[in-house]
This record gives C-alpha cells, sequence and structure tokens, in this order.
C-alpha cells in the first residue's frame, strides 16, 4: 500500500472531475473531500468525482492505493471544461 500526498494548483476556476483507475483499493482527497473511494479487491476500474476549484489556489491532494496480488495499477487523472482528459501534468503538482 502507498499515500501520496502534496498539492495541486488549478489553472481555471471551474469544476474538475478527477478519476482514478486502479487494480484494487483506491482513494482520492482533494481539499479534505473524499472524491473517490474504491477501497476494495478488483481487477483495474476507473472511479471518478468532481469537485469545484479556483485558479491559482493550492488546495491538498491525497490519494491511498493498495494491491492485494497480481497486476498492480494505479492511476491519476482530471478533466474540465477547459481541458481534456489527462493524466494530472507535474508542472501543477507542489510538494507540502
Amino acid at each position: 500500500s502507498v499515500r501520496w500526498s502534496g498539492l495541486i494548483q488549478p489553472t481555471h476556476s471551474e469544476t474538475y472531475t478527477f478519476y482514478t483507475v486502479a487494480d484494487d483499493g483506491v482513494r482520492l482527497w482533494v481539499d479534505g473531500v473524499l472524491i473517490t473511494n474504491d477501497w476494495s479487491d478488483h481487477s483495474a476500474r476507473e472511479s471518478s468525482g468532481t469537485i469545484q476549484l479556483a485558479a491559482g489556489q493550492k488546495v491538498s491532494i491525497v490519494m491511498e492505493y493498495y494491491d492485494n496480488r497480481l497486476d498492480a495499477r494505479a492511476q491519476l487523472l482530471w478533466s474540465s471544461p477547459s481541458r481534456p482528459k489527462e493524466i494530472i501534468p507535474a508542472a501543477v503538482l507542489y510538494a507540502e
């Protein structure tokens, strides 16, 4: 299991959809809000949730993941009206 944490700084003020793709359990919090909660054994699948974010304002992001056995996979993507669905660029992620 692993827990990643840091800050994310959106580029536009709008509603963002966050997507987790994982083989086994995954949870995602953005700005303290639980966005996805798929904490069970399963093959790779996508979960998503939305949150309103303000441009230029850094907020906390935490992703927890575990793999029970075989085929470990964990991905984090986002989209918004101004951004196509993509893996979150490193340029908007910051250490705490």
